[in-house]
């Protein structure tokens, strides 16, 4: 089974924020312990790719990926009935239409408040996506 991501994903992510349920991500920080972070931009940027803008481009978010990519997003929204936990790998674009398409694809709010695009766009290669403890789809 491999990662697809669905249009029911896709819908519960880009309405995380306007509803109060923004995607909290662990990373591992330079003392080797997890860190959690709320990021209202998460959202699906192809059928096997979460992406998010980071605002502030010297942010301990972009040094920790750099150090270890790892991470595991959580998503969920009691009203729905929907709880998504995603494991994969972090990568950091440069410059260019990628990182403009990722500004571009975040929620207005959070472009709002990086009206330059002074921050940086970190996609994530999803390996795997669990529910209520079951993994539903995974990289072979």
């Amino acid at each position: 089974m491999s990662v697809e991501l669905t249009k029911e994903i896709n819908e519960a992510l880009n309405e995380a924020l306007d509803e109060g349920t923004p995607v909290t991500c662990a990373s591992i920080d330079t003392d080797g312990f997890p860190t959690m972070a709320f990021y209202g931009s998460t959202h699906v940027h192809d059928a096997k790719t979460l992406a998010i803008w980071v605002r502030d481009p010297n942010a301990g978010f972009l040094k920790r990926i750099v150090k270890d990519n790892h991470l595991a997003l959580l998503y969920r929204n009691s009203k729905r009935k929907l709880t998504y936990l995603f494991k994969g790998t972090a990568s950091i674009l440069g410059p260019g239409d990628e990182s403009l398409r990722v500004y571009q694809e975040s929620h207005p709010g959070e472009q709002e408040r990086d009206p330059g695009m002074s921050g940086r766009a970190v996609l994530i290669k999803v390996l795997s996506v669990s529910s209520y403890g079951k993994v539903i789809m995974e990289e072979d």
